[in-house]
């Protein structure tokens, strides 16, 4: 999605801008920035219209030159799916060799999906899933999650919302994602959940 110098920050305000690659991510970001409220930070979700892994580089990579700080949020399912781990591979390598985009960009990898880290919070698991639908499966075990859908009734007009319901066990999800680790390019077949690394990248309190 591209964006042009008005979407630059004003004075004396940092802008956070995230790239997502789904309408769960989004819905689950925004309604974190409406509970958590950063001072002095602008958080943008972007959610790109069905765009290709190439094409959402070329995104990542114009926006780390319009905000302070880009975070490209990536489900490693579909990248596996289309066996395009090299290509990811190739991508993180020229992110963190480049001097203008290194310091900016920051990846975050959920293998398989965004539901890993959901699990986190319920469960203190580094079982690797091949899809999201088995994570799911899993999740729906545990009462907290039991009637968990991908759909915008779940995640924004139920009561509690996905990020309030989930808000209380966010310590121990931070805690037993720590553990999974951080992606690594040698060894994709492994559950993980990078997503923890958005409350440390936006210097939230969440303990």
């Amino acid at each position: 999605m591209a964006r042009t110098s008005n979407n630059r920050k004003g004075p004396g305000r940092k802008t956070y801008a995230i790239l997502v690659d789904g309408e769960t991510e989004k819905w689950y970001l925004d309604k974190m920035r409406t509970l958590e409220n950063p001072v002095g930070i602008s958080i943008k979700p972007d959610l790109p219209s069905r765009r290709t892994l190439a094409e959402q580089f070329e995104i990542v990579k114009y926006n780390a030159q319009v905000y302070d700080v880009y975070i490209w949020i990536v489900d490693l399912d579909v990248i596996i799916l289309g066996k395009q781990e090299h290509i990811f591979n190739k991508y993180i390598a020229e992110i963190a060799t480049s001097k203008s985009l290194a310091a900016r960009v920051h990846i975050l990898v959920n293998t398989p999906s965004l539901e890993y880290w959901f699990l986190q919070h319920v469960k203190d698991t580094g079982k690797y899933y091949p899809d999201c639908a088995s994570v799911i499966a899993e999740l729906r075990k545990h009462d907290l999650l039991k009637e968990y859908a991908k759909s915008e009734k779940y995640f924004i007009r139920s009561n509690p919302n996905i990020y309030e319901r989930l808000r209380p066990y966010l310590s121990d999800a931070m805690i037993f994602a720590r553990k999974r680790g951080n992606y690594d390019p040698q060894k994709p077949h492994k559950g993980i959940a990078e997503l923890y690394r958005l409350f440390e990248i936006l210097g939230l309190n969440v303990g």
